[in-house]
Order: C-alpha cells, then sequence, then structure tokens
C-alpha cells in the first residue's frame, strides 16, 4: 500500500509565500496607518508653507526698487505677491528645484491623506505599493526642497556649501543603502526559500510501505 507523507509547507509554493509576505507588510501599515497620516500631513503643511512664504519674502507692491531716467519709481505690472528670487538670474535653478519638489511632495502626501480618508484597506497589495510609493516620494522631494530653499539664502558662503554638499551626499548614500539592505534581505528569503524547500521535499518524498500478508492457514 502507498502512502503519501507529504504535507502542506510554506516553502513549498513560492507564490503562496511572496502572498504571505505581502500581506505581512500590509498588515504593518494597516497598524501604522495613524502616523502614516500624521507624517503626510506634516510634509503637507511644509510644502504649503514654502510655496506661499518663499524663501526671500515676495513683492509687497507693483514699485521696483530701480528708478527710470527721471529719477522717479518705475512701476512693475503684476509683480506684487510674487516670489522676489523667481527671476532672479544666479538663483532660478535652486527657484525652479524648490518649486517642483514641494509640488511633488504636496501631492504625493494629500494621496496618502486621500487613500486613508476614502477607507481602503492596507492589506490590499495594490494599495500598499502605492502607499509606499507615495511616502518615500514624499520624504525625498521634502528634503530636496529643503535643500533648493537653502541654497536660495545663502551668498556663496564656502562654509555653507560645505555643509550643503554634505547634505547632498547623505540623501544620495541613504536611499542606496536603503536599497542594498532590501535587496540583502530579498535574496536571503529566496536562499532560504530554495534551500528549506528542497530539504522539506526530500524528506516528504512519497514511501512505499510494506503490504501486511495474511496469516498462512
Amino acid at each position: 500500500m502507498e502512502v503519501n507523507a507529504r504535507e502542506e509547507h510554506p516553502y513549498n509554493d513560492p507564490s503562496a509565500w511572496f502572498v504571505r509576505y505581502l500581506d505581512h507588510q500590509g498588515d504593518w501599515l494597516e497598524k501604522t496607518r495613524g502616523n502614516l497620516v500624521v507624517a503626510a500631513t506634516v510634509i503637507a503643511a511644509m510644502s504649503f508653507g514654502v510655496m506661499v512664504n518663499p524663501p526671500g519674502g515676495v513683492w509687497q507692491s507693483d514699485e521696483c526698487s530701480s528708478k527710470g531716467q527721471t529719477g522717479q519709481t518705475r512701476t512693475c505690472e503684476e509683480i506684487a505677491g510674487t516670489s522676489i528670487l523667481e527671476h532672479h538670474p544666479s538663483k532660478r535653478f535652486f527657484y525652479l528645484g524648490m518649486v517642483i519638489s514641494n509640488l511633488v511632495s504636496f501631492s504625493a502626501s494629500m494621496g496618502i491623506i486621500l487613500l486613508v480618508i476614502t477607507g481602503f484597506r492596507f492589506r490590499n497589495r495594490l494599495i500598499m505599493t502605492i502607499m509606499v510609493m507615495f511616502m518615500v516620494v514624499a520624504v525625498l522631494c521634502i528634503s530636496a526642497a529643503f535643500f533648493f530653499a537653502a541654497a536660495l539664502v545663502q551668498h556663496d558662503d564656502d562654509f555653507i556649501q560645505n555643509i550643503l554638499k554634505i547634505y547632498v551626499g547623505f540623501w544620495v548614500l541613504l536611499p542606496v543603502l536603503i536599497i542594498l539592505i532590501q535587496l540583502v534581505r530579498l535574496l536571503w528569503w529566496v536562499i532560504r526559500l530554495i534551500c528549506c524547500g528542497s530539504e522539506h521535499r526530500r524528506r516528504s518524498t512519497p514511501r512505499l510501505l510494506p503490504l501486511a500478508l495474511p496469516p498462512v492457514p
């Protein structure tokens, strides 16, 4: 008589293991949804504040600081309320970088808040992936916006420039380090999946048991 001794094991089915891994990540996001909302709200508030009150201030009136040939103050059209550094020749690049970074971080943060308040469950793998991507983009962009804002208000100070270089290096190395750690974890799980799965299959191979012969009368 043949007896099948195979038992269900999580490493026998790689797809089932991956689904369980994503469900575990979804549980983590489900438990920390309150913290995510707080972080997203803070990032959105920071991005909004920088845009309505940019570094260097805004023009308070349509009167330009320069004077014409007659000695009277010239009047610029539709300049009141706009950023002073918006059209500065040496600050244009940093201003555009700050605006783009703030727009992206604000949009990502508001997307997170919208997903939470609409009642989506983080156990859904698609929602989980979107949440993680939005949060990573929001953090990286608000960090970039801080760099551009700091570069806008400094005036060729070597010490500040060195600090900003260290800051940029930190935010370049940190994501790379996080990616490497995640790749090592993924590689470890794959190795564990292959080794443990093959070992379990070898142990659970069906065995043939001898048939008991009836006693001879």
